[in-house]
């Protein structure tokens, strides 16, 4: 295997891949990257055998075909200090590697490709498609909500349904619920409604690009694994078994009374208040009344805070208290100058609802 590849270029092909490695697996294999070269493509990929992410890079020279895996994150670190020319890499029948870069020369240990876990082959059949933005929008308004208690195992990661011309993602951690859903622009094939790891979700969130035109295919395999293509990106995961919660039954029907203020007001509230908070203490208190909202957090060790809002709101004197990282991770996905929060009492679901959005939020009990 031989090639030459500007230091930017390899480092932004090992960037995309190398979260999918496990270092600590009892396989040490896990732990390297996977380079394959053809005449003129250098193929990345990466596993820890619930996760698979393979990136395609073609290259503007002629490459000798040949693979080679290498420690990941040694490799990233390595061509991350290389000043930015052109690097040649090169890897013997002794799987190691070399990399020349101007005055520096590298070589690094690494494993036979054979020991590499084969990526699963996917045949083109496709069960839906997505557009890039609509997809990364759709895991940034959930993923946040997703459970990271591993007592509850089915809640630690997102529902992803497809079908009826639509992709909706939900997720919840017992205590909150985000629901988002945006139109296909294809499908073929059945329906499917699967649960995706937390780590899956995250990665898929981090590689998909707003600004990026091409579609993405997924399709769910025999082998009850999920397959994500987009552009270069190939991503294959293993899914979670169990029975995802009936999660339509405990969104509430539109409530009669509601608080409107500005989005980023409230925002900067909440985040001011939550320095108030303890371990012990965590609840920040929305206190209404007409036309205003007063977001309080009192401690008897750590002290006070106490911030105004003006707000469109008709009701009667209401006090609810909430967790504030649960507003904080919602607030900031949102679209829009304002937002709305439905009320239905201090004991009862808050509710942000939007055409293709909903949120619920359980409050927490005042002392």
């Amino acid at each position: 295997m031989k090639l030459t590849i500007e230091q930017g270029q390899l480092l932004r092909s090992l960037q995309m891949v190398e979260r999918a490695v496990n270092e600590r697996s009892a396989l040490p294999v896990l732990a390297n990257v996977l380079l394959e070269t053809t005449e003129r493509e250098l193929v990345l990929t990466a596993t820890d055998l619930d996760v698979g992410v393979r990136y395609r890079l073609p290259l503007g020279e002629p490459a000798e075909q040949g693979a080679v895996t290498i420690p990941a994150r040694r490799l990233t670190t390595i061509v991350r200090e290389l000043p930015p020319e052109p690097i040649l890499v090169e890897a013997k029948s002794n799987h190691t590697a070399t990399l020349t870069c101007g005055a520096s020369r590298f070589r690094i240990p690494g494993l036979p490709p054979e020991d590499f876990p084969i990526f699963p082959a996917v045949a083109q059949a496709k069960a839906v498609t997505i557009s890039q933005p609509a997809l990364k929008s759709l895991v940034g308004q959930t993923a946040f909500a997703m459970s990271m208690e591993e007592t509850r195992f089915i809640l630690n990661g997102a529902l992803v349904k497809a079908g009826n011309g639509a992709v909706t993602l939900a997720a919840t951690d017992g205590r909150r619920l985000a629901v988002a859903s945006a139109a296909a622009a294809a499908s073929a094939g059945e329906p499917f409604s699967v649960v995706v790891p937390a780590k899956t979700m995250r990665e898929l969130g981090r590689l998909l690009n707003s600004d990026e035109d091409a579609p993405v295919n997924i399709a769910l395999l025999k082998d009850n694994q999920l397959f994500f293509e987009f552009g270069a990106v190939t991503m294959i995961t293993r899914l979670i078994e169990g029975q995802f919660p009936p999660y339509e039954s405990v969104i509430p029907a539109p409530a009669p009374l509601s608080v409107t203020c500005s989005r980023a007001l409230l925002t900067s509230a909440v985040r001011r208040a939550s320095l108030m908070t303890t371990a012990t203490s965590q609840a920040v208190v929305f206190e209404l009344d007409n036309g205003k909202l007063v977001v309080v957090k009192e401690s008897a060790d750590v002290g006070s805070a106490r911030e105004e809002l003006e707000a469109r709101y008709t009701g009667g004197p209401m006090s609810i208290a909430f967790n504030p990282e649960f507003w904080l991770d919602v607030l900031k996905v949102l679209e829009g100058d304002d937002v709305t929060i439905e009320l239905t009492g201090p004991d009862k679901p808050a509710v942000v609802r939007l055409p293709d959005f909903v949120y619920v939020v359980i409050p927490m009990k005042l002392a």
